[in-house]
């Protein structure tokens, strides 16, 4: 680094330190300690990172090119082309460890000078880099009030003018990096610290919508992962993604109970279902399939249906009817209690030809709007009122209330039942305090060894006869055993004398 500082007359020498990065990401070996090493003392100046991500979006363009130049010279030795690909794919956790290790532009917002690795000059783009960060130290004679005043000012432009220029190369090094075809591991992690690393930095994040579009629609785990920044840029970027619910409402499936991001999905799945211009058909399918899964999932995962379904009621009184829908006989009109009460041969049959109990509800429909959701009611609810988990049929309770009055309801946090499990439930039903607790005796003397609840239908007579007679014969054997006993003894008495 001595050579890049003062190898081109004390300016920063940008042709060295990009052969120095391109030895880190092309090499075979483990080269982790020196990547450590430049980032733990090298990437806290600006120049430096700023020449990084120059450099990073040239490595990412040579191996852009690489790769498609493998796929079109389709060589016939196959160990040369398994040889190749497993370099690029090296190559590529190398530069994706790198482009991690760079701090972001906010752990230095606070700091009012941005501190250069290079002493003095530079190149023509550092030249314009280390101009505006020397702004805020021109000295120009002046008062001292206007002088503190228009050096703060300059300050802040120097800022401005750094920041924009960090974003613009941030951008351009990034972008072209997820454009390769990543390992799978490394492409998860990119979409898991994509909205928190990533986004807040870019010059325009809408250029990201063709990477998560992509990765939105492969489906699974993958789908999940990119659904935070998808929902980041639809929020507060104007992204339009019109299939966006259609795919969301796919991702509900059990295995997503058992995902390793569950936590994170429900609280996003909370929070897309939040709008007030959602349609109620929409609302109700997402409401429906929700239920179906209910009782499919394990006591966690229907604590956490539980919840997403009180608020949907709550923020959408429409479909509250799914709630309390009586059978097939809301297409009959009855005026008057003596309509009710004259029921005619033809009327009988009429309403033993409808089949009460039928779902419309189409489970395997993939599209909300055809799943027929207004049609059907909620009956998996009032199954789960006897749920082997008392959380769960305790929770249910909740839905009893009328969610229609929004001034006596409040919205449940889905956060606090994300992350339950097994272990989770059976801690907090051991906390619970109990009013009554059982405790071990008796409050009667028992007559016998089971009580007459245990064998209810059963009755067990015994016959007196025979009680009696075995009686007898007990007493009679005593009576023998005692003559016996005075026989022997008189024996014993006249031997002896």
């Amino acid at each position: 680094m001595e050579f890049v500082k003062l190898g081109n007359g004390g300016k920063f020498h940008s042709a060295i330190y990009h052969k120095l990065l391109h030895s880190i990401v092309h090499s075979t070996e483990s080269v982790g300690s020196v990547t450590d090493f430049l980032a733990s003392k090298y990437f806290k100046y600006i120049d430096v990172r700023y020449f990084t991500y120059i450099s990073m979006e040239k490595l990412a363009r040579s191996l852009e090119g690489k790769g498609i130049s493998d796929d079109k010279t389709g060589s016939a030795d196959e160990n040369s082309e398994s040889h190749s690909r497993a370099s690029i794919e090296l190559s590529l956790r190398k530069s994706y460890y790198i482009l991690s290790k760079i701090p972001s532009m906010e752990d230095n917002n606070e700091k009012s000078e941005h501190e250069m690795w290079s002493g003095s000059g530079s190149s023509s783009e550092e030249g314009n880099l280390k101009e505006a960060s020397k702004k805020s130290k021109t000295k120009v004679k002046m008062p001292k009030a206007e002088k503190s005043n228009n050096n703060s000012c300059l300050q802040a432009l120097s800022a401005a003018i750094i920041s924009k220029k960090m974003k613009s190369k941030f951008t351009k090094a990034w972008i072209t990096f997820l454009r390769l075809p990543l390992p799978v591991d490394i492409y998860k992690e990119v979409l898991v610290t994509l909205h928190r690393a990533v986004i807040p930095f870019l010059s325009n994040p809408i250029m990201l919508c063709d990477f998560l579009t992509r990765s939105y629609d492969i489906g699974g785990v993958v789908s999940v992962m990119a659904l935070s920044s998808l929902f980041i840029l639809m929020t507060q970027h104007g992204l339009e993604y019109p299939n966006f619910y259609e795919k969301l409402y796919a991702l509900l499936v059990p295995s997503i109970f058992m995902a390793k991001h569950r936590a994170k999905f429900f609280e996003l799945l909370d929070s897309c279902l939040r709008s007030p211009l959602l349609p109620a058909y929409l609302a109700a399918a997402f409401v429906k399939k929700l239920s179906r899964l209910s009782i499919l999932v394990p006591p966690s995962g229907a604590l956490v249906i539980m919840a997403l379904i009180h608020n949907l009621l709550r923020r959408h009184p429409s479909i509250n009817c799914l709630l309390h829908r009586e059978d097939g006989n809301e297409t009959h009109n009855d005026d008057s209690k003596a309509e009710k009460e004259i029921v005619d041969a033809a009327t009988v049959a009429n309403i033993s030809s409808i089949k009460p109990g039928i779902d419309h509800f189409d489970d395997e429909e993939s599209n909300p709007v055809k799943s027929n959701a207004m049609r059907s009611s909620l009956w998996e609810i009032d199954t789960l009122r006897h749920h082997y988990c008392p959380p769960v049929s305790r929770f249910v309770l909740s839905l009893e209330n009328d969610l229609t009055v929004r001034a006596k309801t409040t919205e449940i946090n889905v956060k606090d039942f994300c992350s339950g499990s097994y272990a989770t439930i059976f801690g907090e039903e051991i906390r619970r305090r109990v009013k009554q607790v059982p405790l071990a005796f008796y409050k009667t003397t028992p007559t016998s060894l089971f009580s007459d609840s245990d064998f209810a239908g059963w009755t067990f007579i015994c016959d007196k006869t025979e009680e009696n007679s075995n009686g007898n014969k007990e007493k009679n054997f005593a009576c023998l055993s005692e003559e016996n006993g005075h026989i022997s003894a008189k024996r014993q008495r006249i031997e002896c004398s």
